[in-house]
């Protein structure tokens, strides 16, 4: 009887990766490295610029133009800009803010950063437009209605009055406030003085009345009264009140009813 004979298996190798594929694994790894130096470059070059930056761009001069009501040296204190800080670092929102809210006559500030070392400061004064003359209190406003302080006698005959509005809580350097149902009245004056002072005719206003909660009556050079829906177009009516008030000439007096959407009633008076 034959000997069966066992049959010796040899172990299997596993199977070789494709030559592709270990070339696709190479050139990933090989773009990964690429990436990695590429970042590392990146970093190590902005790094040096903020070091550059830091050493060679400081504030060494601090320059003011457009201030006539308040002197160089009040608005630099104001800005409390310092000296020596980076140019890049330094915030000029932060500078315009401190202006604007320490100085009340300041309307608007524009901060310019001249490389390497100088920044300068660009100023835009409120230029007082009425008094709001209440029960309470009397207030010098600007045409967008800022308050700029109280209002003392002198003011009150320089400057036209306003009457018909009470201010809440009034406080110097911020916007007028009044109370919920009288919003419509101040709406309707600022709009008013805004598009008045625009156009120049604002100098010539003796005093406006805003006691009616649907029409605003402007004094104009103590001889004209002019007659506005309080939600009027301002802007629109000037052009036409321009007009009129070159036709009633120099001495004439009269009634300018504007309440209509385009016409304008001119009543003259002996």
């Amino acid at each position: 009887m034959a000997k069966k004979t066992k049959e010796k298996t040899k172990p299997q190798k596993p199977p070789k990766e494709p030559k592709q594929k270990k070339t696709k694994d190479a050139r990933y790894s090989k773009r990964r490295k690429g990436l990695f130096f590429a970042l590392l470059a990146t970093l190590l070059i902005a790094v040096s610029v903020v070091g550059a930056c830091t050493v060679f761009f400081q504030v060494e001069t601090v320059t003011v133009t457009g201030n006539e009501r308040y002197s160089e040296q009040q608005i630099l204190d104001v800005a409390s800009v310092k000296m020596g800080a980076n140019m890049i670092l330094t915030p000029s929102e932060q500078i315009a803010q401190r202006i604007y809210d320490g100085l009340p006559y300041i309307h608007e500030v524009q901060v310019h950063k001249r490389f390497p070392t100088t920044i300068r400061l660009e100023i835009t004064e409120c230029q007082p437009a009425a008094v709001i003359t209440g029960a309470a209190s009397a207030w010098l406003v600007d045409a967008n209605g800022k308050l700029l302080e109280a209002a003392d006698d002198t003011m009150k005959q320089e400057y036209p009055n306003v009457t018909g509005l009470e201010l809440l809580e009034p406080q110097q350097g911020k916007q007028a406030a009044t109370t919920d149902e009288n919003q419509s009245k101040l709406k309707g004056l600022v709009a008013l003085t805004q598009a008045l002072s625009d156009c120049g005719l604002m100098e010539g206003v003796t005093s406006i009345d805003v006691s009616s909660g649907t029409e605003i009556q402007v004094v104009y050079q103590g001889r004209l009264t002019i007659k506005l829906l309080n939600n009027a177009n301002f802007e629109k009516k000037m052009q036409p009140l321009r007009t009129v008030i070159a036709v009633a000439g120099d001495d004439g007096k009269g009634i300018i009813n504007m309440k209509g959407t385009d016409k304008v009633i001119w009543t003259k008076q002996n």
